[in-house]
């Protein structure tokens, strides 16, 4: 076999594998944090001093798993009713993404049931909002 065979034989296998690697990356999937990204990032200032506000308040808001079911602790010195929504994003697949809604009631402790929830790992966002003040907690929960 002669060098100029040995040359097309390399160069062909070289395409192959740029056509073959090109394919593989065509079908991977990449989540993003959130579609709407840039938008979120714009209105981070609201989020940084609502952050500031949560953190001003005399007690945390506390929060605990048992079996199939969330318990919040609104803190006691939050005037009037506490409602508003938990974000549960899955940073693996974020079709597994969740919000559920905090009803409006001027209990402090609420019951919030996991079941909808797939077992793993989620970074749970709870804003709230009483006494006409916005609030706003993170934290990284296991889901068992």
């Amino acid at each position: 076999m002669s060098w100029g065979f040995k040359i097309l034989f390399l160069y062909l296998g070289f395409i192959a594998l740029i056509v073959t690697m090109v394919g593989l990356t065509m079908r991977e999937n990449v989540d993003l944090v959130s579609e709407d990204y840039y938008q979120k990032e714009l209105e981070y200032q609201e989020k940084i001093n609502t952050i500031e506000r949560t953190n001003a308040l005399g007690e945390p808001l506390n929060w605990s798993v048992a079996g199939d079911s969330l318990t919040l602790d609104f803190p006691g010195c939050v005037k009037g009713n506490c409602s508003g929504s938990i974000f549960f994003f899955r940073p693996s697949d974020s079709r597994l993404d969740q919000t559920i809604t905090i009803p409006a009631e001027s209990d402090t402790l609420r019951q919030i049931p996991l079941t909808k929830l797939k077992k793993g790992l989620y970074h749970m966002q709870i804003s709230w909002k009483a006494g006409g003040n916005k609030y706003y907690n993170e934290s990284i929960i296991q889901i068992p």
